[in-house]
């Protein structure tokens, strides 16, 4: 199954997204599909069935395909505060796909948008967006440039690791990425060199007392070059080392709240085949930000990233993921968040057109300039059946909690969420 390890190549170095893979993409918390983005697509949870798989319409020398979601929730806690406030609402999230019909190379645009409407709680209603453009240009059977660009509309979800605890409305932030980067192989050798462009503006918020309070100071603008060497030991598995540089500005706070920093990333591991039934990646290494303001703490330690499937039966897929990383923090006092994530999801395909999925989650925040720590776990189960290639029908139920412990940088909570919908994709 060299395939295997040929698709697991193409996501790596280069255009290899920082965010493990259960961060929330626009409308993914109250989305009906399971489709995970797994290493074979013959595997349950990611399982091509031809009888029900929608076809894009080719319109001269583009394949376009559109789809609509429509989604019916209820909430037992939108705010995510200890004082429950109970909400049903409504989602709708449209999107469009084209991809260029090209023998060679790779070129595609997306558009997708969530609109939340909730029956009272009106400072809750939001819209975000996300406009992406990806190209592959091969330079040869083996060698090629990737590029990346993405701008983006987006709220942050209440209570979670850096957002604003008195917040009386969602915060919300703009951001523009740009990545560009290029493999190259010679024998059983792979580099792949990148460079990544990150602008994130947020905007002011309502708090729970009547004034807007700025949000600028959270305004991030970072250049990061990076390489990965991947060493092909078998044919199924691959050895790789990376490292990376990223120049972090802060351009909108004032001097005593910049959180100019930078990063270094170093990272070893193994990736691909690891038997005929595990694939996936597992990297290991240290990694230091340093701050230029002495007020915020530098963080030097171990990181890591692993993204491990496990292919029990033909109608059962198992994935582990684990991941270090920073976020950016809504509380003036802390520079950055450390946080650890961790997921465990099972999808199982009782029928060809019936596909369920049970994740649950946990994240452990560090905020250390204020000796602050949060947890945050949950469960979420979601099903979808699959009428047809064009209709899709199906709903989920989560729950969450999160306690803090030390200043409270964030509200302690328990919520709950169901919800039914439909996906159009004609």
């Amino acid at each position: 199954m060299t395939g295997v390890l040929a698709r697991l190549a193409l996501t790596s170095g280069a255009m290899l997204s920082p965010a493990i893979s259960w961060a929330q993409a626009i409308g993914a918390r109250n989305s009906i599909v399971v489709e995970p983005d797994l290493d074979r697509d013959d595997v349950a949870g990611s399982r091509k069935e031809p009888a029900y798989q929608p076809q894009p319409t080719l319109i001269g020398p583009v394949y376009v395909q559109p789809s609509l979601s429509v989604v019916a929730g209820y909430n037992t806690n939108v705010f995510n505060r200890p004082d429950e406030r109970k909400a049903a609402s409504v989602f709708v999230t449209p999107a469009l796909d084209l991809r260029a019909n090209l023998a060679r190379h790779d070129l595609r645009l997306s558009a997708v948008g969530n609109i939340r409407r909730f029956e009272k709680y009106t400072t809750e209603n939001s819209e975000e967006f996300a406009l992406v453009g990806r190209g592959r240009y091969d330079l040869g059977e083996k060698d090629a440039i990737t590029t990346l660009a993405e701008y983006s509309h987006r709220i942050e979800p209440r209570s979670s690791a850096g957002s604003v605890p008195d917040a009386a409305e969602p915060v919300s932030y703009a951001r523009l990425v740009g990545e560009l980067g290029t493999t190259f192989r010679w024998g059983a050798v792979r580099l792949a060199p990148s460079a990544h462009y990150d602008r994130i503006r947020y905007n002011a918020v309502a708090v729970t007392d009547g004034s807007e309070v700025d949000q600028s100071f959270r305004d991030t603008r970072s250049l990061r070059g990076g390489v990965r060497i991947d060493y092909n030991v078998s044919g199924l598995v691959s050895a790789f080392v990376s490292g990376s540089y990223d120049d972090m500005k802060s351009p909108s706070a004032p001097l005593e709240r910049k959180r100019d920093a930078r990063t270094a990333t170093f990272t070893a591991g193994i990736r691909g085949e690891i038997s005929p039934v595990i694939s996936g990646e597992i990297g290991i290494g240290y990694q230091s930000r340093n701050y230029a303001q002495p007020d915020y703490q530098d963080i030097q330690g171990l990181t890591y990233r692993a993204d491990v499937q496990w292919y029990v039966t033909p109608l059962v897929t198992l994935r582990a993921e684990a991941a270090r990383a920073f976020r950016n923090s809504g509380i003036r006092q802390v520079g950055g968040i450390l946080t650890d994530d961790v997921a465990l999801t099972a999808y199982y395909d009782p029928l060809r057109n019936l596909r369920l999925s049970l994740s649950a989650s946990a994240e452990f925040a560090d905020y250390r300039e204020v000796d602050a720590r949060t947890w945050r776990g949950g469960m979420r189960f979601q099903a979808q059946y699959r009428m047809s290639p064009a209709i899709s029908i199906g709903g989920y139920a989560a729950i969450e909690k999160q306690d803090v412990d030390g200043f409270q940088v964030a509200n302690q909570f328990t919520s709950a969420t169901v919800g039914i919908g439909i996906t159009v994709t004609p």
